[in-house]
């Protein structure tokens, strides 16, 4: 069983120390080389392991995954997988494009006489008479297209009884057990005619060919020995729920979903195709004009537009920046002025005796400080002083005129 193209060809893969050739350009002095290197020609010629001018590196053999070996060059990948890595599932195996079977028969042979030496496969006898019978059956069997041959599973006494496989293939069509079915019946039909035939025919016939007893022949089961589902799922491993069989064009292909162009296949618009553990999933690419998003990438999203909201948005945010540092530097200032004002109100009102603004002083009710017990009435009224300068002269005046109530004489 080999693999599909893409896993065919082996990648190279750069170990992780810097590869370069086991064998240097020729020096005029002999040098050492480490790890086994051996001095030849002018240079080291290193163990498969082992890399540099001295043989100092050594090579990471466990570069290759899922099993995949250094060759010294390149990772070899098992069947399954593929890359510079091994990391990768294959999209499709090659699977045998024929499908076999097998029809159980017994058969009674009467001119040869029963013996233990036929029980053993790798005596003479046993070997003679399976020639034989071989032989006679391709004769039987020769107008049957998908006949392969016999294989005799069991001998016993009774002359000889014949437990054998008449072996059956073709080419895969979906139509295949149908086929099989067809080539049962013949198979059959031939081997009784044949017995009958032989029974009826006189003994020197028989003598150089065996002789059945057509009474005893007996036509059991026809199984499937190649099932291309079962082949096609083992060959997967454990993967095997993911890979499934499919006629195409004539040929039988074992795919996974990750293989274009068949009815299982995952379409992933603007991605790829990868199969994991968990099932296929699409990674989804990223060009120089878009992003790609979706369960099948199938969502595009052009990165000038992006970048023009995002560009917008900026703008907008900037403007909004701006205005709000305008704001503060204006609310900051007109802050200073009120407090400015604040300070050369209280100057004035101390330079003029007033009360500071937010206070309140009567000063018709300051006390002399002369004498303690005596109050100078003259300077309270003196300081009470009738202020007029909140009083509108415009302001009308309105007086009820006094009701005369008269009461008789």
């Amino acid at each position: 069983m080999t693999t599909s193209s893409a896993s065919t060809v082996a990648s190279t893969v750069t170990p992780t120390t810097t590869p370069v050739p086991t064998t240097t350009a020729p020096t005029t002095t002999t040098g050492t080389c480490s790890n086994g290197g051996q001095w030849i020609g002018g240079g080291c010629v290193c163990p498969d392991t082992y890399t540099g001018e001295r043989c100092q590196f050594l090579i990471n053999v466990n570069v290759c995954q899922n099993g995949g070996l250094w060759d010294g060059l390149k990772c070899q990948c098992t069947s399954l997988y593929y890359g510079p890595r091994c990391e990768e599932v294959v999209d499709s195996i090659e699977i045998d494009q024929t499908v076999s079977a097998q029809v159980e028969l017994t058969v009674t042979v009467t001119n040869q006489v029963y013996h233990d030496e036929l029980q053993n496969r790798s005596s003479e006898e046993f070997k003679k008479f399976n020639e034989t019978f071989s032989e006679q059956m391709k004769e039987i069997y020769s107008g049957i297209s998908e006949y392969e041959g016999v294989n005799i599973t069991e001998l016993k006494p009774g002359s000889v009884v014949v437990k054998h496989d008449v072996l059956l293939k073709t080419h895969y069509t979906p139509a295949y057990k149908e086929i099989f079915n067809q080539a049962k019946q013949q198979v059959e039909e031939k081997i009784q005619d044949a017995t009958k035939t032989q029974t009826s025919n006189s003994t020197n016939y028989c003598s150089t060919l065996l002789c059945f007893n057509s009474t005893a022949t007996a036509v059991q089961n026809i199984t499937v020995t190649v099932n291309p589902e079962e082949e096609c799922q083992s060959a997967g491993k454990e993967f095997a729920a993911y890979f499934t069989p499919e006629y195409k064009d004539g040929k039988l292909y074992c795919v996974t979903p990750c293989m274009s162009g068949f009815n299982t296949s995952l379409d992933c618009h603007y991605g790829k195709c990868q199969l994991q553990r968990s099932g296929p999933q699409c990674l989804c690419l990223t060009t120089d004009t878009h992003w790609y998003t979706g369960e099948t990438c199938d969502s595009g999203v052009q990165k000038s537009l992006v970048y023009g909201l995002l560009g917008a948005v900026g703008a907008v945010l900037l403007v909004a920046l701006v205005i709000i540092l305008v704001f503060a530097i204006l609310f900051k200032r007109e802050a200073k002025r009120q407090k400015s004002r604040v300070t050369q109100l209280y100057k004035w009102n101390e330079e003029d005796g007033r009360p500071a603004p937010g206070t309140f002083q009567n000063t018709g009710f300051d006390v002399s400080e002369d004498r303690e017990d005596y109050v100078q009435v003259d300077s309270v009224y003196s300081n009470f002083e009738a202020s007029l300068s909140h009083i509108n002269p415009e302001t009308k005046i309105h007086i009820q005129r006094p009701q005369v109530i008269t009461t008789a004489s």
